[in-house]
């Protein structure tokens, strides 16, 4: 079953496609064609495409965006462990266990902090600042606790640019567009008496399929987290969870 659902975008615009098949032989059978073929069908299927593939690249743009932000995320929450622990060598009363453990609540609340938890995943991080405060009463060197607040900062960064992308659509004018000429385009080839009609048929199917995978594509790509297991589109959080494993490796061997 969770295979069959990380093709669902398939076959979703399968099931459209199909969908539009009967209809259309229908409507030649009973001769309700009423538009007749000409050489503008190619420019009006042509500018849709051109459209639909302008705002998939300018979505994109955001979704490889978002692909970056774990492994940044990541890299910062290891940076900031493995100088906690050089600096508890230093400093033994700093508290590593409680910097460590809260670390790992960040990356644990990462995911639900992208689609429905915001404020928790936020007061994970802001809570750090606690950590950094016993640094101080520990004695720690100013210049190696402003280094560990200018990290969290980025997280916290981080985490505000992935609920901007998650909640903010690009362009929503542009969405509309795209549905609206995307269903004029195809109710336009189904009014058309395309000849020979079995061919046309198949190219009617064609093209619905290529419209409705690319508009469920931009909408999916469009709100990159998801539920784990959702899409093979979503983006991967294995950074995060190697990183959470390596943390809790360390209170293991601790």
């Amino acid at each position: 079953m969770r295979r069959i659902l990380g093709y669902r975008i398939f076959l979703w615009a399968l099931f459209a496609a199909l969908l539009v098949l009967p209809v259309k032989f229908v409507m030649h059978h009973f001769g309700l064609e009423f538009i007749a073929q000409t050489s503008l069908h190619n420019s009006v299927i042509s500018s849709v495409i051109f459209v639909l593939g302008f705002v998939l690249s300018a979505t994109i743009a955001d979704y490889k965006e978002s692909e970056r932000i774990p492994a940044e995320f990541a890299a910062n929450i290891e940076d900031m462990y493995n100088d906690a622990k050089q600096t508890h060598v230093a400093y033994p009363k700093f508290d590593l266990e409680r910097f460590r453990l809260s670390l790992i609540d960040v990356l644990k609340t990462f995911r639900e902090g992208t689609r429905v938890n915001r404020k928790g995943a936020r007061r994970e991080i802001a809570e750090l600042q606690e950590c950094f405060a016993d640094m101080e009463r520990a004695g720690v060197p100013p210049n190696f606790v402003t280094k560990l607040k200018t990290q969290e900062t980025q997280l916290m960064r981080n985490m505000f640019r992935v609920n901007y992308i998650q909640k903010i659509q690009f362009i929503p004018s542009a969405f509309r567009l795209i549905k609206t000429i995307s269903i004029m385009a195809v109710g336009l080839l189904l009014c058309t008496d395309i000849d020979p009609f079995y061919g046309g048929l198949f190219i009617v199917g064609a093209i619905t399929f290529i419209f409705v995978y690319m508009i469920i594509l931009i909408h999916h790509i469009a709100t990159p987290f998801h539920s784990e297991g959702k899409s093979k589109d979503d983006v991967s959080l294995f950074l995060l969870r190697e990183t959470r494993l390596y943390l809790e490796s360390e209170i293991q061997s601790k």
